[in-house]
């Protein structure tokens, strides 16, 4: 279950880059990895945060942007985002949540680049990420 499932873009204008999404919700992972693809983004999606820290590590090239929800039960998404800019800072990052406000993230030590409420737009996750990668 834990497995990483991968979805290429169509050839699209403008270049792709990889993304990395972390969600124990099935559903909700696939919706978020179907928008990426409308928007011409490679993606990987994890089911568990740890099997996710782990690809990030191992990977070459790395992925350009992570894409986590919050609230997960094997470790929280902002757990993840520190362990991942601890072992590779430059890595982007977005966290996602429909439990945690905005001005509760930004009391953490280890911050994502972004936050995106849930529920969010289609257009909304697309824009986030293209500025996020823009950065």
């Amino acid at each position: 279950m834990n497995q990483a499932k991968t979805e290429t873009n169509p050839p699209a204008t403008k270049p792709s880059a990889l993304v990395y999404v972390v969600d124990d919700e099935p559903m909700v992972g696939d919706v978020v990895q179907a928008i990426l693809k409308m928007g011409g983004y490679e993606s990987v999606l994890f089911q568990d945060p740890n099997v996710a820290f782990k690809a990030i590590s191992e990977a070459n090239p790395k992925p350009a942007l992570l894409l986590t929800d919050f609230q997960m039960p094997q470790m929280t998404g902002r757990e993840l985002i520190q362990h991942c800019k601890k072992a590779h800072p430059h890595l982007k990052t977005i966290l996602y949540s429909g439990n945690v406000q905005e001005d509760t993230v930004a009391l953490y030590p280890s911050r994502p680049d972004r936050f995106l409420r849930k529920p969010f737009t289609p257009k909304t996750l697309i824009d986030l990420v293209e500025s996020v990668l823009l950065d």
